[in-house]
């Protein structure tokens, strides 16, 4: 944890994760969710893009990460309390990770504290934790050890226990859903790859055979559908008409996230501190070959596309998973069992599924037939998903040899050890939010007249400096602010900024000179009555909109 938290415990918790835009959005969500736990909101509608209904459909609903923030907010500050929010789900991840590792797999308290500490200091994991809501894939283990549970229970006969152990399973995808969809759907979707791949391995992908392994097992099957059914129905009431509304992100929306062959594999970025060198001729390589646009090592390499793994621990990865698929061997050379080898199948081919080759890749069988891929633009996240499955892959192939080596030659394991959690460090942070900088900002905002029943913002800030590029400052700064003091005010905006945006938004550029024409007419078609106009660099920031 404090490997994880280093940034923003030497910042004395000044900083916090996220940037200008998208860690303002995310507060603003989390805020909404503390509205609606105290009864002034709605939960599926927020403040923000008024008057339309059902708009936390627009972006990942946060809802655990809401129920966890409120608690903080008692405590703290919005962005104070966002950062204990993290906090906290990284600490369940942790210590999920240990107990799934000693509890229910057996492996011992060494092999635990090794996975939950390569875990929770993941290099992927930790750069992406400028986008917040993906921490929660510390929900994994957990999911993990109730599915295991399930299916030893069933195994043992003990139908009511399996079945009642599908209650909290289900409960937990549909929260998670509605909190984070990226990482809830590559659970379900890796779930259905082992599924498949233990049919295999198992032989039991014949007819006649899996027809009545079904039938043995249905009363369980039955209810852990109902289980899930139910509770995902909120989920779906919210974000089956933005699908339908949006259509969803685009294959070529898509292109540009997918995992380069090696070299998005193994993408740490240039501030790992030990392989960070490899990156650098990259990014030069790639700004010579097109020079005109200096964005372009950024886009190709930058940002999404450093969720790699580190060079050691991808040879532990491959070589692992060849062991286990191929020769069928682990440890001291105990045979595989079919559900090891399914789950290392399983892995290798969600992993093979994200790379892209120029225009084309076998996402794109995923993204046109499984239900719900089309949700998902940036694919490069799955391999985020997919740290702790490799750990357990490397745990289940090397374990007993790293604890033969730890009692015979303890100072070359310690070592080993040391180069696994270093080269997970980098300079490169994802903590970029300063709580007294937008605090001194937005604080100092006089809230809403009396008779504002809504409003929107021309400027919130007498000065900033430009947000990345013309176009993206366009977009945010104004945007996101209104949706904070939206929710901070408990006063609609029609303002706001998210993965989809209403079919009629058009709020960018607020000094351009249309751009009170393009909001009076937005006001018009809704018939806003009472709207307010803020901009902060007047002497009076506050003036009504007549009706």
């Amino acid at each position: 944890m404090a490997l994880f938290f280093r940034v923003p415990i030497l910042s004395s918790f000044d900083l916090g994760f996220g940037g200008r835009d998208d860690a303002i959005i995310e507060i603003s969500i989390l805020e909404h969710w503390r509205n609606v736990l105290s009864g002034a909101e709605p939960w599926a509608t927020t403040l923000y893009f008024h008057p339309y209904a059902g708009t936390l459909g627009y972006n990942d609903g946060y809802f655990l990460y809401g129920v966890s923030y409120s608690f903080w907010r008692t405590f703290a500050d919005p962005f104070q309390a966002d950062t204990l929010n993290i906090a906290t789900f990284k600490a369940i991840g942790f210590v999920a990770a240990y107990l799934l590792v000693a509890r229910t797999l057996r492996w011992g308290r060494s092999a635990a504290l090794v996975v939950a500490l390569l875990w929770t200091i993941a290099s992927n994991i930790s750069l992406q934790a400028v986008h917040a809501q993906l921490q929660s894939v510390a929900l994994l283990p957990v999911a993990m050890m109730l599915a295991i549970a399930i299916v030893r229970a069933e195994r043992d006969a003990r139908h009511r226990a399996a079945r009642l152990l599908t209650i909290p399973l289900g409960a937990l995808m549909a929260a998670w859903l509605l909190t984070t969809y990226y990482m809830a759907w590559f659970t379900i979707f890796s779930a259905c790859l082992f599924a498949a791949c233990w049919c295999v391995t198992s032989a039991t992908w014949r007819p006649a055979t899996l027809v009545a392994f079904v039938r043995r097992h249905a009363g369980t099957l039955a209810c852990g559908a109902v289980a899930f059914l139910v509770p995902v129905l909120p989920f779906l009431s919210v974000y089956l008409p933005t699908v339908r509304e949006t259509g969803g992100d685009s294959y070529h929306d898509m292109l540009g996230y997918l995992v380069t062959p090696v070299i998005d594999m193994i993408n740490v970025g240039r501030g790992n501190y030990v392989w960070g060198w490899i990156f650098h001729p990259l990014f030069a390589l790639v700004g010579a070959v097109l020079p005109a646009d200096p964005a372009l090592p950024g886009r190709v390499l930058g940002g999404e596309h450093e969720a790699g793994l580190p060079l050691i621990f991808f040879i532990l990865v491959v070589t692992a998973a060849w062991r286990i698929i191929v020769r069928r061997r682990v440890g001291r050379g105990q045979p595989v069992s079919a559900e090891l080898r399914a789950f290392a199948l399983a892995m290798m081919i969600a992993w093979l599924l994200t790379l892209q080759f120029w225009v084309a890749s076998p996402w794109g069988l995923v993204f046109e037939l499984v239900p719900g891929a089309k949700g998902l633009r940036t694919v490069s996240r799955y391999q985020l998903w997919l740290v702790l499955p490799f750990l357990l892959l490397v745990g289940a192939m090397w374990r007993e040899r790293a604890h033969d080596l730890a009692r015979s030659k303890p100072w070359p394991a310690a070592g080993i050890l040391a180069a696994l959690v270093v080269e997970n460090l980098s300079a490169e942070s994802p903590v970029r939010l300063s709580r007294s900088l937008h605090r001194t900002a937005l604080w100092s905002i006089p809230a809403p007249p009396a008779g504002c029943a809504s409003f929107y913002v021309v400027a919130t800030r007498r000065s900033e400096p430009l947000f990345i590029n013309a176009e993206l400052n366009g977009w945010y700064p104004h945007n996101v602010d209104a949706m904070f003091l939206a929710e901070r005010w408990r006063v609609p905006t029609i303002n706001g900024f998210s993965t989809f945006n209403p079919p009629d938004w058009n709020f960018a550029n607020p000094r351009a000179a249309d751009y009170e024409q393009r909001v009076m007419g937005y006001a018009r078609r809704h018939g806003l009555q009472g709207l307010c106009r803020l901009d902060v660099r007047r002497a009076a920031p506050w003036s009504r909109v007549p009706d």
